[in-house]
């Protein structure tokens, strides 16, 4: 079993292959699922069981509020629709995306 489990929601293919990439150079012990969209996706979400959930740039904040009815105890993060910052919605901080960034994330 990983030691820290990510689902990503939609975040578009390339980026969603950029994180995978950065996150596997940066640590270990890392899954990291993909879920198009939220429509219809709420037993995947919980079967992912993840940590961490990363919403893309498009996602809508009602996509928010459902992944914290699925999942109360994930940290959920958004990508800004610039993709330069990655916003934590609990405590509101922002910091640039970049792969450290999250990685930062993946070890606390």
């Amino acid at each position: 079993m990983p030691a820290f489990r990510i689902a990503m929601v939609e975040v578009p293919p390339l980026l969603a292959d950029l994180i995978r990439h950065g996150l596997a150079i940066r640590t270990a012990g890392v899954a990291v699922s993909e879920i198009a969209d939220l429509q219809n996706a709420a037993t995947r979400l919980r079967d992912a069981g993840a940590d961490v959930v990363v919403l893309g740039p498009a996602a809508s904040p009602d996509d928010a509020m459902l992944i914290r009815r699925i999942l109360p105890g994930a940290q959920v993060l958004t990508v800004s629709p610039d993709l330069s910052r990655l916003v934590d919605l609990d405590t509101g901080n922002a910091v640039p995306f970049t792969p450290d960034a999250l990685a930062e994330y993946v070890r606390r």
